[in-house]
């Protein structure tokens, strides 16, 4: 699995492998939740143009881990999900629609810019600047 996670100012920035599996995304959900910058800033997830080897039902699966091992502490509230593929899209909504009650809100982008500005609006840091931490 490639899974570059980069911590930016305002959010953790996942870019999984180009036509990332289930089992792929089953093993970065941990990797990013765990991480203890997770707890203090939203993310942007970006997909990159390759087929995902997903199906529906996988959605599910996804759902349950991604709540199960989200910190309660956490003070996080938005994960964008950036894609290049319509085939990414469609899977993006369908995630989107079943975890609408999630602890965070999952919003769909195609370009990155956008995503970036909508994590930025009202923002963990904005909300307490004592969480912001320089990095990136």
């Amino acid at each position: 699995m490639t899974l570059k996670i980069t911590d930016k100012e305002d959010y953790l920035l996942v870019e999984p492998s180009e036509g990332m599996d289930y089992w792929e995304i089953l093993e970065a959900i941990p990797a990013v939740f765990l991480m203890p910058q997770f707890k203090h800033k939203d993310d942007i997830w970006v997909f990159r143009k390759g087929q995902m080897k997903i199906h529906y039902s996988d959605l599910k699966t996804l759902k349950g881990v991604a709540e199960r091992l989200h910190p309660e502490e956490s003070n996080g509230r938005k994960t964008a999900i950036v894609t290049e593929t319509g085939s990414q899209q469609a899977l993006a909504s369908l995630y989107s629609d079943i975890g609408k009650n999630l602890p965070r809100e999952i919003k769909i982008f195609s370009d990155l810019k956008l995503a970036e500005d909508w994590i930025k609006q009202n923002s963990v840091q904005d909300l307490d600047p004592s969480l912001s931490v320089a990095s990136s």
